[in-house]
């Protein structure tokens, strides 16, 4: 499917690797700290191993890497408890949400079993506030891969439509811990979102001949705009004029109706 795409406009300074591969390192320093608690296995899946994976040399180191993969997968599907709702002693979610992402950095069917795995785990697994920090972490992840990967490809391809679908869920999930008052304390989280949330607000019209796909990212804005309305001090990354501006065209009419909507999934909330 081609689709037009705008270039991401350096207007708030390019999100460069080292920006996002920094904020992820403390993202996840800070979700291994709050989970330190909890015995979990420690991560496989590293930086060196994907450049390892992503660039094989040969068909043997292919293999072999293919297979480390594998079990990674396989493990992360019993830690997401995928067919017990994400419920059990062996289930935990911050950790796996966490390992899954790193593993839909492995190109090919790695990827894509990552992306359904985490997808099938945001759409049923239970709300509780432990989760917020690995969230978080997955919205930076999501919104950085739409807005330096997928947004620069002449073409849509099937991973950017499953970036859409779960970055979609995870707004959603952000949205009901906010109508709860939940993220009084994750300021920082939110401010390292606003670079990516402001690419993402440039390509939105990209996606407009796409319904599903353009309804995912309007969602994802317009959760945004009204969280951060809040949660936020007027001086953000657009400036106070322009978020002034943005804020007062927060149409009431979708507010009202994206609470309606979550409603029934706030009543499940930890």
């Amino acid at each position: 499917m081609a689709v037009n795409k705008s270039p991401v406009i350096d207007k708030f300074g390019a999100i460069p690797p080292s920006y996002h591969e920094k904020h992820l390192k403390l993202n996840f320093q800070n979700l291994s700290r709050k989970e330190s608690h909890k015995a979990r296995p420690s991560f496989s899946i590293t930086k060196e191993f994907i450049l390892k994976f992503n660039q094989a040399q040969n068909s043997i180191e292919e293999e072999e890497l293919l297979e480390i993969a594998r079990k990674n997968i396989l493990r992360c599907k019993r830690k997401l408890g995928l067919k017990t709702l994400g419920s059990g002693k062996h289930v935990h979610l911050p950790a796996a949400w966490t390992e899954v992402i790193y593993l839909a950095q492995c190109k090919g069917e790695i990827q894509d079993e990552a992306l359904n795995m985490l997808y099938a785990s945001l759409d049923h697994a239970c709300f509780d506030y432990d989760h917020l920090p690995a969230l978080f972490f997955v919205a930076e992840s999501v919104l950085h891969r739409l807005c330096c990967d997928a947004f620069l490809r002449t073409y849509l391809y099937s991973v950017e439509i499953k970036l859409t679908k779960i970055g979609y869920l995870v707004f959603l999930r952000l949205f009901i811990f906010f109508l709860h008052g939940h993220l009084e304390s994750f300021k920082q989280h939110l401010l390292r979102l606003q670079p990516y949330l402001y690419a993402l607000s440039l390509s939105e019209e990209s996606y407009y001949k796409y319904p599903n796909i353009f309804s995912n990212v309007q969602f994802i804005l317009k959760t945004s705009e009204i969280i951060c309305k809040r949660e936020l001090p007027s001086e953000s990354i657009f400036g106070p004029v322009e978020n002034e501006e943005r804020y007062e065209n927060i149409d009431s009419d979708m507010v009202g109706n994206l609470i309606w909507w979550v409603y029934p999934f706030a009543q499940c909330i930890r």
